[in-house]
């Protein structure tokens, strides 16, 4: 049995990921190469940009194309402005468009066909901290039961390292459609193999997603850990529904923007006894929160690799401010723990 594959891609053209941006277009290139150079004619590719509600557009919608040549046109020819980095990313528009493309049936019993969309962004979508957005999009944990409904696979490529403090929401979100997330810097590996592994019939992309190893294909020289997420990515799994669910156990504070720090810091304002997952006090922000302190060192890990600041903290863990600036390392030593404890619900 042959193997064909519609392939969606929705890229954020959010001012926040400017600096990313030729490396973008530099790992859809190989990825679709490495896709075309199995069966040209089994593999299919869309284009949709998606920018914040504080634009004149949301979308832009460019249907399949079975010419690799013209999708490299469209990915050429982004331009990524400059704007208000604290922005409300059309997420929900952009993965709802993906579910009006003309996608191929798989109907054909001598053809297994797949569906693949890709999601590149580096912030939350707006209805994850905020439900009183006047965007008035549709319910996104809602709309991945529609891809699963249709057999499309969603792969979330997380851009760090302000993408960290979401990483969670969007693993659960992709693992409901049988995808993954993945840190940017590694998708181009992982991706290029997995497609490839899929056109030539190994397996389906589900499968080959589950198999790989979370450390050394997904985890390594990233920020993301996924021991960390784990509990809240199967909490979320689980018991929720909407995304109200996720705001009320998960995400019940908007938090403000991160700052990533390049300067040292003490923090140390109190106690905070009465705190518990899933209902921290409105008047602090967990991010950053008392009894942290904060130190410029070289941190890693027992393996030598670079360690994270987890979405659920826990102590004595890092994180690596990456930017156009050399790398700094940030320690962090924690005496509050915030991971999801299944009595707390």
């Amino acid at each position: 049995m042959t193997t064909s594959i519609d392939i969606a891609v929705c890229l954020d053209r959010s001012s926040s990921i400017a600096f990313y941006s030729k490396q973008i277009r530099s790992s859809l290139r190989s990825i679709l190469n490495r896709a075309l150079s199995c069966h040209q004619s089994d593999v299919r590719m869309a284009l949709i940009e998606f920018q914040s509600h504080s634009h004149h557009w949301r979308t832009n919608i460019h249907p399949f194309t079975s010419s690799g040549d013209e999708f490299q046109e469209w990915i050429d020819a982004i331009e990524i402005e400059n704007g208000n980095f604290n922005e409300n990313k059309a997420i929900v528009d952009a993965l709802g468009a993906t579910l009006t493309l003309d996608w191929r049936p798989n109907n054909n019993i001598n053809r297994y066909h797949e569906k693949l969309v890709i999601l590149i962004t580096d912030g939350a979508p707006c209805s994850l901290l905020d439900d009183t957005c006047a965007c008035n999009s549709n319910d996104l944990w809602r709309l991945s039961d529609e891809f699963e409904k249709q057999d499309i696979t969603l792969v979330v490529i997380g851009i760090e390292p302000s993408i960290i403090i979401y990483d969670d929401f969007y693993c659960a979100l992709a693992n409901k459609t049988g995808g993954i997330y993945l840190p940017f810097i590694n998708a181009t590996r992982v991706l290029s193999s997995v497609i490839q592994g899929a056109i030539l019939g190994e397996d389906t992309l589900s499968q080959l997603f589950r198999r790989l190893d979370i450390h050394n294909d997904i985890e390594y020289n990233s920020l993301y850990h996924y021991k960390y997420v784990q509990k809240r990515v199967d909490f979320m799994m689980e018991y929720c529904r909407t995304m109200a669910d996720i705001r009320k156990w998960l995400y019940p504070v908007h938090h403000p923007s991160t700052e990533y720090i390049t300067g040292g810091m003490n923090v140390d304002d109190g106690d905070d006894d009465n705190f518990e997952p899933g209902s921290p006090s409105l008047e602090t922000n967990y991010l950053l929160c008392p009894s942290i302190n904060i130190y410029f060192t070289p941190i890693t890990d027992d393996e030598g690799y670079r360690t994270r600041l987890p979405t659920t903290a826990s102590g004595d863990s890092s994180f690596n401010v990456v930017g156009s600036s050399p790398v700094s390392s940030i320690r962090t030593d924690l005496d509050l723990y915030s991971e999801i404890d299944d009595d707390c619900f």
